[in-house]
């Protein structure tokens, strides 16, 4: 009886975990990586280094005061994405273009002034929501700080 519980709370663990949000240890081995390339502008992506397997990827024209946020979700995703940092979060209609294997690519544009991008200026934290599925990743100030620096306008 003891053994039957303890692999039912085992179970009912294992499930809770999975319905909720992704966390930073559930994405292990990814980081933030900034890039400026004359022409093709600012990149900041969360991912795993040196490779396509990105989570979010936020770019721009510097000083376009635009910011381009492309997020891999599944097949059917809606087209909206939400993000948040700290207590600001903002939806946004999306863009819903296949991705790479059986996904989708979503995108939506949001102001470089936008209050959930200052928040996350300051913070370095930043999640993402598509399809009611929530990704949190790690914060890095100074990262966030430079990339939505030069993107305002």
């Amino acid at each position: 009886m003891r053994r039957r519980a303890a692999l039912s709370f085992t179970v009912a663990c294992v499930l809770s975990a999975c319905a909720h949000q992704q966390t930073p240890s559930a994405l292990p081995g990814m980081a933030w990586s900034l890039h400026s390339v004359e022409g093709e502008g600012a990149k900041l992506a969360f991912g795993q280094p040196y490779s396509d397997n990105v989570v979010l990827m936020l770019s721009c024209q510097p000083g376009s005061g635009t910011v381009l946020v492309s997020a891999n979700a599944p097949a059917d995703a809606r087209p909206e994405l939400t993000l948040a940092s700290g207590t600001r979060s903002a939806r946004y209609r999306a863009d819903v273009a296949p991705g790479l294997g059986e996904g989708a690519l979503v995108e939506a544009s949001a102001a470089a002034a936008d209050p959930v991008l200052k928040r996350f200026a300051d913070s370095g934290e930043l999640s993402v929501a598509v399809n009611g599925r929530s990704t949190a990743m790690p914060g890095d100030r100074a990262k966030a700080r430079q990339f939505v620096a030069s993107c305002a306008g």
